[in-house]
């Protein structure tokens, strides 16, 4: 028995709105990891933004399972008035990702500047001396652009010394430059930051191709609905 127009759009539409609740889980998921597990680089920022982005990426996802629940909803009751609202709701998260995107990609470049001078920031708090050495350590960096920037820093009557952190051995932060790392760490941070920026931006073009998709199978799922109400009428 061949299936009708409006089940074959039904069918779609319940496919499309499962990546869509996949997407939603994987923004959750992801917010979630970069919370308990961000970079070293993250705790060496004077303030909480990296934090508030993740927690607007897991609100996003929540936002999203919620509208996908709605969708399910609809096509479950066969209501031309949830399917009308689950496609208004797609259509705001749509145009708020797309705002998100133009905004990122405008300040890009401030952001990695603004990287830097937090780094410089951060290099003076004796509170985050710890998350240096670590950087550090595992980096194989010394500073923010060289080690230079720790003149002055670990100990004001010798301020060639170093953190041991910028150079092998114990106690090696002593002879100062001589055994210093060459590298500062912003470009490793700059790096980090890239890798991420290009994942998102990646995430986001799919995420709103999707939603462009939803829209039309929503408007055509509506048409359908109601060519099928007036053919009971």
């Amino acid at each position: 028995m061949a299936l009708s127009g409006l089940r074959v759009t039904q069918i779609v539409f319940v496919i499309s709105n499962i990546l869509f609740l996949i997407m939603g889980i994987a923004m959750l998921v992801v917010g979630a990891y970069l919370q308990i597990t961000s970079s070293s680089y993250v705790s060496l920022l004077p303030s909480d933004d990296f934090f508030t982005a993740s927690a607007l990426l897991i609100a996003s996802g929540i936002v999203v399972i919620v509208v996908c629940a709605i969708g399910f909803f609809g096509v479950w009751m066969q209501s031309q008035c949830i399917i009308l609202i689950y496609m208004l709701c797609v259509l705001i998260i749509l145009a708020l990702s797309i705002a998100a995107g133009i905004i990122a990609y405008v300040f890009y470049g401030e952001i990695e500047s603004e990287l830097r001078n937090r780094l410089l920031e951060g290099l003076k708090d004796k509170e985050k001396r710890k998350s240096w050495d670590e950087i550090q350590q595992k980096e194989r960096c010394c500073g923010v652009t060289n080690y230079k920037d720790w003149y002055g820093l670990v100990d004001p009557d010798y301020p060639s010394n170093l953190p041991d952190s910028c150079c092998d051995g114990p106690n090696c932060g002593s002879q100062g430059t001589t055994v210093a790392y060459d590298e500062g760490c912003y470009e490793k941070g700059k790096e980090w930051i890239q890798d991420n920026f290009y994942a998102l931006g990646a995430a986001g073009i799919t995420l709103g191709v999707l939603q462009v998709i939803l829209v039309a199978v929503s408007c055509f799922l509506l048409v359908m609905m109601r060519r099928e109400k007036k053919n009971f009428a």
